[in-house]
């Protein structure tokens, strides 16, 4: 391929990536390996999106210092050509690539998130109840594009639909053959980097994870409410409201999250070698899990569900700390706490992440906290939790004491 200024050029969609302290760059892809000056970096994030060699080089030219740089870059440039690392025709669709290079681009990911029967559904009925022929709808982490072709069946004079990964090929795809591609634009890239030709009067998004805000949610929206949104949209999901219950996580769990003393004597009576160290470091902290919502169900719950946050997602984000006091309804072992979320997706639509509203289709996992002991409690007995969000989708549940009963 000759390079000329007027060629489109595209990074390939999933690259792994080394760098070294001297700033050389290593780049694998395609079962290769090519090696790189200091450019490397610059040239791969200018063309995440396709853009011409001439709007490449203006992007980049306040960045080099003298003809010497240009030379670099240029040489840059053009082995990453002829490597297929920039191509004027990137792979699309689904990624053949194995976790975590694939990514977002995996087909595993639609599959299990198309199959499950209430996720996707209850957005719908959403998109149904807010979206009215007057609204542009922005939706984040379109995916395969369902929740955006949802918001143009539903009579929305223009959706954009913004998607990073290489899914956004499949959903313009999709888009166009449920004929609405006069209706429904394709942006590729992240929404905190995106700018719309005009303010979406409703936002829809199901980057929720498997706690609520472990996806960051709440900083993506933020954002988006003070750059592309008019000032009255409405969001789906508009608010997110946790619970928390303590239970029993059986020793066959446990063990998959904890470091326990039968670790211990197994690994050292296989290995000879004493790991009792990392028990001692595992004692000072609850250990956060996920885990499937049908092996959850069946774990012994010790309590009722309390409140433990609410999230109002058209208010700014701000670091919190909530205590709660769990009232213990059933005598037995405490050894785990369990969050999960109901989220307002309409007037009259929640999707809630309850264990027993879930089950072997279910996309997403249950959230919980396990604590380095077992304790012994009874009804009538308070167990005292601490939750604090950080931002950026970190958050932390911690025992604070046990009140037994008076």
């Amino acid at each position: 391929m000759t390079l000329t200024p007027g060629v489109t050029l595209r990074r390939v969609p999933e690259l792994l990536v080394e760098v070294e302290s001297s700033h050389r760059v290593r780049v694998h892809h395609d079962r290769r390996i090519w090696e790189f000056g200091p450019h490397a970096l610059s040239l791969l994030d200018v063309f995440y999106e396709p853009v011409t060699v001439a709007e490449a080089l203006r992007r980049l030219r306040p960045r080099l210092k003298g003809r010497r740089a240009v030379d670099e870059l240029l040489t840059t440039l053009t082995t990453m050509a002829r490597a297929g690392l920039l191509t004027p025709d990137p792979a699309e669709g689904h990624s053949e690539l194995m976790f975590p290079i694939g990514g977002y681009g995996q087909t595993y990911l639609d599959i299990t998130m198309l199959d499950d029967p209430v996720r996707k559904t209850l957005f719908l009925k959403a998109i149904d109840e807010v979206v009215g022929p007057d609204d542009v709808v922005l939706d984040l982490g379109t995916g395969c594009g369902v929740l955006a072709v949802a918001a143009a069946r539903a009579g929305a004079r223009h959706v954009y639909a913004v998607e990073p990964a290489r899914t956004g090929d499949i959903a313009a795809r999709v888009v166009e053959r449920n004929g609405f591609a006069d209706r429904v634009t394709i942006v590729r890239g992240w929404s905190t980097t995106t700018e719309l030709p005009e303010k979406a009067t409703v936002l829809t998004t199901d980057i929720i994870g498997n706690d609520g805000l472990d996806m960051v949610i709440w900083e993506n929206l933020q954002d988006a409410r003070r750059r592309l949104l008019t000032d009255d949209a409405r969001l789906i999901p508009g608010s997110l409201r946790a619970k928390i219950y303590l239970a029993h996580m059986p020793d066959g769990f446990r063990s998959r999250h904890r470091i326990l003393p039968a670790h211990i004597v197994r690994w050292q009576s296989r290995y000879g070698i004493d790991f009792s160290p990392m028990l001692e470091g595992n004692l000072s902290r609850s250990a956060g899990f996920y885990e499937r919502p049908e092996h959850v169900r069946d774990w012994e719950p010790l309590s009722d569900p309390v409140p433990l946050f609410t999230v109002d997602l058209h208010q700014d984000v701000r670091h919190f700390e909530n205590e709660v006091s769990v009232p213990v309804t059933r005598a037995g072992l405490f050894n785990t706490a369990l969050v999960y979320f109901e989220a307002r997706l309409g007037p009259t639509t929640v999707l809630s992440t309850a264990p027993w509203d879930g089950g072997e289709k279910s996309h997403w996992y249950c959230a919980g906290w396990a604590f380095p002991e077992e304790i012994k409690v009874a009804p009538g007995d308070l167990i005292t939790l601490s939750y604090r969000y950080e931002g950026d989708g970190r958050a932390r549940v911690e025992l604070v004491q046990k009140d037994e009963e008076s």
